[in-house]
């Protein structure tokens, strides 16, 4: 099946110019493209329903339009140089009428199941990250750019070894509350800096990672799990207590979900933890 075809249209020219144009020097095209390709990589595409549903959807294709209006792709403007850029790929191919966007060769997501459970293995969590407090008395205070934020976690922690992704996890794909997902590319390197930096006090006799004043803690993928399990079970043992029936059971209680295997559970987090997700407005 061919890419699907597009008529040239007022609209389509208005979401073309709809931002400022950047000049794209090689450093900004090479920049460009490694985000989308990103997002086409085994590290995320697997993981991520919005754009596995898009491709599904149109054999594989994803509109470059779409991919334009996420946060970190802003910036590149016109989506004409996006496209010229997409064009020198060696991983993606970009349709003929310009418009859309896929992978020359299809990732198996058969095998995804095991190589979450390899990705969990080399992935940290890191808390207590600067971030907007809704609760906070200085409603002055200026807010966190994420994007920014994005770029200082990646530079932080590549200086500790290759870094695949950094994810900047938000409360109902909604508001970021300090937490990211730090993905390295070799086990080795994420448990020595589990081994050396995971201490959350000057109490710990680790080395601390800081970022713009606030320490950092760090975890497993698979201790941050349990804490929020751990947390969401607190939350549910005082939920329902208000409401009983006669016969003694709780009333309008949520059903409760039995344990799941690591690899199951593994796929739900990663679903809800999409990059595209976060980065898309």
């Amino acid at each position: 099946m061919s890419a699907p075809e597009t008529t040239a249209t007022a609209a389509s020219t208005s979401r073309r110019n709809s931002f400022a144009p950047v000049e794209f020097t090689p450093a900004v095209a090479k920049e460009c493209l490694k985000q989308v390709e990103f997002y086409f990589s085994e590290f995320n595409f697997p993981y991520d329903r919005f754009l596995r549903t898009t491709a599904d959807k149109n054999d594989g294709w994803v509109p470059i339009g779409s991919i334009a209006t996420f946060n970190r792709m802003k910036k590149f403007r016109p989506i004409e140089k996006v496209v010229e850029t997409l064009r020198t790929s060696e991983v993606l191919e970009v349709s003929a009428d310009g418009e859309n966007v896929k992978r020359r060769v299809p990732l198996d997501l058969n095998k995804d199941k095991e190589a979450r459970l390899e990705q969990n293995k080399r992935t940290i969590a890191v808390m207590n990250i600067p971030h907007d407090d809704e609760s906070s008395e200085d409603a002055a205070a200026t807010p966190v750019d994420l994007n920014k934020l994005q770029l200082q976690l990646e530079e932080l922690f590549g200086k500790l070894g290759e870094v695949n992704q950094v994810r900047l996890l938000r409360v109902n794909r909604k508001k970021f509350k300090g937490t990211a997902l730090v993905e390295f590319k070799t086990l080795e390197t994420c448990e020595d800096v589990v081994k050396n930096y995971s201490g959350a006090s000057d109490a710990d006799s680790k080395e601390i990672l800081s970022l713009d004043g606030h320490k950092l803690e760090i975890l497993t993928k698979k201790q941050y799990n349990m804490q929020r399990e751990a947390t969401r079970s607190k939350n549910f043992g005082g939920a329902g207590q208000r409401s009983r029936s006669f016969t003694g059971h709780r009333k309008n209680m949520p059903k409760v979900t039995p344990p799941k295997e690591d690899a199951e559970e593994s796929a739900k987090e990663n679903a809800e933890e999409s990059a595209i997700a976060d980065d898309k407005e």
